[in-house]
């Protein structure tokens, strides 16, 4: 087996029934594996519903992976088949713990796990969805996010913490978060008390295709999603996970890992063994890792518009990740920001108005000179609840089916008009003239609506981004309008250049002059960067067609990148 590779290690996950086979046979499986990747690490499951491994098959495993040179450690799926909680349908075999034969099984796996390995991982199965007479009893007048908050947390310490250091004091026990994060608290997750109970943390990266998935998981959120988990617990989050489910094309499954590294993860976990043996998604995986790896090593720490997403947060879901594939960089935060954030935007989305004191807060981030862009579904959220305070923007509750923009204004009219070329459903926003700004608007005849408005707050400013009825409609927006609104969310957050263009992209911003874009779309797209004077660009991986198409008046230099369908293209700023 090779070294590795330097800038991050690579996982296989082996399920309770992917290694049910020889030796020989697992032998010749693991041969075509490490013929295209550099395998590190192997994750043995010993339990899945039904499956459970003993400890003496667990050991031999064990052993046969290490001879090879492959770091081990344990897994666990928490279902269980029909024979445990009888009578009461379970989605997915998630566990009903508060059966005790139920939680008596589930221990019994930990333990055996935590027995052989000194490092065991939970796939994203350790929720509950059960409704069965028991768990309604037990909840009462609660909530069932209140009550599976409590319930999981319990579990955590005394079916998992409690049983696997008793058998084990040096174990380390990993809680995998799913890629569904706006939907956690209805199942269970508890992403305010696990992490503290947890030895560390690993984050769920798959986002296949939201095209025909029934997890409707916006490619941007394998990128988002592990920025928010490095955030949650700095330096504990383990790593990415993904797999080649509902991957209708090679890129989608590709383009997993590159986002993936693009969010500085640690390690790759690929799920799972018997999916991925003898297919056609590892040899172009091992090509692209080999190119992902050098470049990981040259990229800084993310940059990002500042994202509240407090805990247990949920209101326009996955709005951020939308607004990644504008080509607008993210960097989501369980904190709220304080006001020396390094001068990056902060984007408050309805999800925001979970924290009770998300308004104080927001004072204090405007007087200190920040920048605030809020969205209608924020607004919404807060109107008559003292969002009044920074916005005289109120919703009405209609509707209005545009294709005409406007962007600025000089004194009166725009500067300039533009066109979608579908009809994008908005909501429409009343105001009060010059008591809040337009700098976006959508026309209809001689009516037109707001799209981006802003306020002035103390020594700071206050954006508003309304958002169409459909989401994914912001794709759909003209290049001045996804321009302008790039310009507004990175407004002094990258001083160096600036990326000009439609949407479609994944812009990927570093601290040290670095970045990265991918292109979203199903055609080759075209986007200008603006180098300021005194720079130029370096292309650091990639073929892009990058050419110096022009200089400007205040001596900048602009370029025109070209990127193909699900490719990625990395630069760097440096002096001339």
């Amino acid at each position: 087996m090779g070294k590795g590779y330097e800038n991050f290690k690579l996982a296989i996950y082996c399920t309770a029934g992917c290694l049910n086979s020889s030796l020989e046979q697992i032998a010749q499986e693991m041969d075509f594996f490490e013929k295209h990747l550099k395998v590190s690490k192997v994750y043995i499951e010993n339990h899945r519903g039904d499956v459970s491994l003993s400890r003496e098959r667990l050991m031999e495993l064990k052993s046969f992976f290490e001879a090879r040179g492959i770091q081990t450690a344990g897994g666990i799926t928490p279902t269980l088949g029909e024979a445990y909680r009888p009578g009461y349908s379970r989605l997915f075999g998630g566990i009903c713990y508060t059966e005790e034969a139920s939680r008596a099984k589930f221990q019994e796996a930990v333990e055996n796990a935590a027995a052989v390995f000194d490092e065991v991982i939970f796939d994203d199965f350790f929720f509950t969805n059960c409704g069965c007479d028991d768990c309604l009893a037990r909840k009462g007048d609660r909530s069932w996010e209140e009550f599976r908050l409590e319930l999981m947390t319990e579990v955590s310490e005394n079916l998992i913490m409690k049983p696997a250091r008793a058998v084990n004091p040096n174990s380390k026990m990993i809680i995998k978060f799913p890629n569904w994060n706006e939907a956690y608290q209805a199942t269970g997750y508890n992403t305010e008390k696990q992490p503290v109970i947890f030895d560390g943390i690993y984050t769920g990266t798959e986002t296949r295709d939201p095209a025909i998935s029934q997890q409707h998981i916006p490619r941007y959120a394998s990128y988002s999603l592990l920025r928010w988990m490095e955030n949650l617990k700095p330096g504990s989050n383990g790593g990415g996970w993904f797999d080649s489910l509902d991957c209708t094309y090679i890129d989608y499954y590709l383009e997993q890992a590159y986002l993936t590294v693009f969010g500085k993860a640690k390690e790759l976990t690929l799920f799972c063994y018997s999916l991925l043996k003898d297919s056609l998604y590892i040899p172009p995986l091992g090509f692209q890792l080999d190119k992902l790896d050098p470049l990981a090593g040259r990229l800084g720490q993310p940059l990002g518009v500042l994202v509240y997403e407090p805990h247990h947060a949920k209101g326009e879901d996955h709005l951020y990740d939308y607004l990644g594939m504008l080509g607008i960089p993210m960097e989501p935060t369980p904190q709220f920001p304080n006001s020396e954030s390094g001068g990056a935007p902060l984007l408050l989305t309805a999800d925001a108005a979970r924290d009770s004191e998300v308004l104080e807060r927001m004072k204090l981030y405007l007087k200190a000179g920040g920048q605030i862009i809020m969205t209608s579904g924020f607004i919404e959220k807060l109107q008559g609840k003292g969002i009044e305070e920074f916005t005289t923007l109120r919703v009405t509750g209609k509707k209005l089916d545009v294709s005409r923009f406007a962007v600025d204004t000089s004194i009166c009219t725009f500067d300039e008009f533009t066109r979608s070329a579908e009809t994008i459903t908005y909501p429409v926003l009343e105001y009060s003239t010059n008591g809040t700004w337009q700098s976006i608007v959508a026309l209809e005849g001689q009516n037109n609506i707001p799209v981006l408005m802003y306020d002035n707050y103390s020594k700071g400013k206050v954006y508003t981004l309304v958002i169409p009825d459909n989401v994914d409609e912001l794709r759909k927006l003209p290049v001045p309008v996804v321009t302008k609104i790039r310009e507004i969310c990175t407004s002094g957050m990258i001083p160096s250049y600036s990326l000009q263009g439609s949407g479609g992209a994944g812009w990927f911003a570093y601290d040290n002059d670095t970045f990265v874009v991918e292109n979203f779309s199903v055609l080759p797209e075209k986007w200008n960067l603006n180098v300021r004077a005194g720079y130029q660009l370096e292309t650091l991986s990639g073929r892009p067609q990058a050419r110096k198409s022009s200089v400007l008046e205040d001596g900048s230099s602009q370029y025109e990148i070209k990127i193909y369908p699900s490719s990625f293209a990395a630069f760097r700023i440096q002096p001339v």
